[in-house]
């Protein structure tokens, strides 16, 4: 549920807050380059109060010469432990609020990367994502996490602003790690007053709509977008004349501890560039609308369902996953997988148009949905559950996907396995004429799977084309 249907809000042109789901991570970010961009009202200043922070740390970490054992050093990671704001419900976990967080682990990961800075010459930084630029396992959702961290307070203040205007109750709840203390270089303690979400047992946070993006501006893929256009004499001498855009990040790091002037000159750039939050209206990605749409679909096309065997609960999934081929087919639920200049979204657009679909037919029956568990050798899509002894895995993948077949032929039954389920269902998501042809012998190669290793296997093909006739075939 979205938080102005939760606290039934009318929004006006006043509410420039992301509405966030609730119960589900939007896979946008907070951008500390647009926070600096447009900082208005309650957060004017704080592109300051953050660089201020990170140029502590790098002070800390140059006076330990990067000795992790130093008390200088290991002061400053404890500072740079930054848990998840999971009160934003924001970034990668695509079913509840709770992702992975900035541990102690992550913070020994900036640590690291703040001293690779110092040694290539950086001794304050202007844009603390710069780092990220010189150390693995720093993405997105660090940076994110670290500026809405570094401005919880600012947060607060404005989601308590809004909620005061709109009547919306608050509770007082505690922050450890809320304002940093630059004379006792520590976090200090803090009280405010916020909304609850009963979802993830959390305060709610909101955030203004102009601060997200899908990556934060500055990034190690679009810093390397700018060498290969502005220095690709220079790519190709150290990397060969067959050098492309798509390099791994180890390849970006190292280009980017060695060059600190193309550094300096990729900052300037996007200093001077038009910076863009992410388009809620066209939500090209598709990590937005899926949700009012299934749930209105829903709403209009209800299931309810008597389940006291594994047969009744697989008939259920069943039912399930063919309102999610109507949905697409039949009731222009194809249009959310679309954009306007005619391009396809990606697979994470039809997985999250599914989870809208199947997860509120799951709430209405009592049936459990955990998506990406950690089964096995690595993560599956969906599995839902009722008790023990009912349960079934869900993959959706594009019939476009490199790897479609080996989630047919190797994920899935391996992860059947795992869980020692009976039955999966794998849903594929065909966007042209070209997809239909490339998967027109799936099923034989499901049920030769399926007869190998004893297990049942059902396909579902989803024509997303525009106005072509179903192609569902449960």
């Amino acid at each position: 549920m979205r938080f102005s249907d939760y606290f039934k809000i009318k929004r006006t042109q006043e509410d420039d807050w992301f509405d966030p789901i609730l119960s589900v991570d939007t896979p946008l970010f907070m951008d500390p380059f647009l926070v600096y961009r447009q900082e208005e009202g309650l957060f004017q200043g704080s592109h300051k109060d953050t660089i201020s922070f990170f140029n502590e740390q790098f002070k800390l970490i140059a006076q330990a010469k990067g000795d992790q054992n130093s008390i200088l050093y290991k002061k400053a990671v404890l500072s740079l432990i930054f848990p998840e704001v999971s009160e934003l419900c924001l970034g990668y976990t695509s079913l509840g609020t709770k992702g992975a967080g900035s541990s102690k682990a992550i913070a020994n990961v900036v640590a690291g990367a703040i001293w690779e800075a110092i040694r290539a010459g950086i001794t304050e930084v202007s844009h603390f994502e710069e780092i990220a630029l010189l150390r693995e396992g720093f993405g997105a959702d660090r940076i994110s996490d670290m500026t809405a961290g570094i401005l919880r307070t600012r947060l607060a203040q404005y989601t308590a602003s809004i909620c005061s205007r709109h009547h919306i109750p608050i509770q007082k709840c505690r922050y450890h790690r809320d304002i940093y203390d630059f004379d006792r270089q520590s976090w200090a303690l803090i009280e405010v007053n916020l909304p609850f979400n009963k979802w993830n047992e959390r305060p709610i946070l909101l955030v203004p709509q102009k601060y997200l993006r899908e990556l934060p501006t500055i990034n190690a893929d679009d810093f390397w977008d700018y060498c290969f256009s502005n220095e690709n004499d220079l790519l190709r001498t150290e990397y060969s004349d067959d050098v492309t855009k798509n390099v791994d990040k180890l390849t970006i790091i190292d280009f980017a501890r060695r060059h600190s002037e193309i550094r300096a000159e990729y900052l300037n750039y996007v200093e001077d560039e038009s910076i863009a939050p992410y388009d809620m209206n066209s939500d090209n990605k598709g990590y937005v609308r899926w949700y009012d749409a299934s749930a209105n679909y829903c709403r209009a096309y209800p299931l309810f369902f008597a389940i006291k065997n594994q047969e009744a609960f697989l008939h259920s999934v069943e039912q399930m996953v063919e309102a999610y081929c109507h949905f697409i087919e039949e009731n222009q639920g194809h249009k959310l997988l679309w954009n306007d200049n005619g391009k396809s979204k990606s697979e994470k657009a039809a997985q999250l148009l599914f989870l809208g679909t199947i997860k509120q037919y799951c709430q209405a029956n009592d049936i459990d949905i955990s998506p990406e568990a950690n089964i096995g050798r690595g993560p599956v899509d969906f599995k839902l559950s009722k008790g023990f002894t009912c349960r079934a895995l869900l993959e959706v993948k594009l019939a476009r996907n490199t790897r479609f077949w080996n989630g047919l032929t190797r994920q899935l039954p391996t992860y059947i396995n795992a869980e020692g389920i009976q039955h999966g269902y794998f849903i594929v998501i065909a966007y042209t004429d070209e997809d239909l042809k490339r998967i027109s012998d799936i099923q034989t190669v499901a049920d030769q799977v399926s007869a190998k290793l004893g297990y049942s296997i059902t396909v579902v093909v989803v024509d997303a084309m525009p106005n072509k006739p179903s192609a569902s075939r449960l």
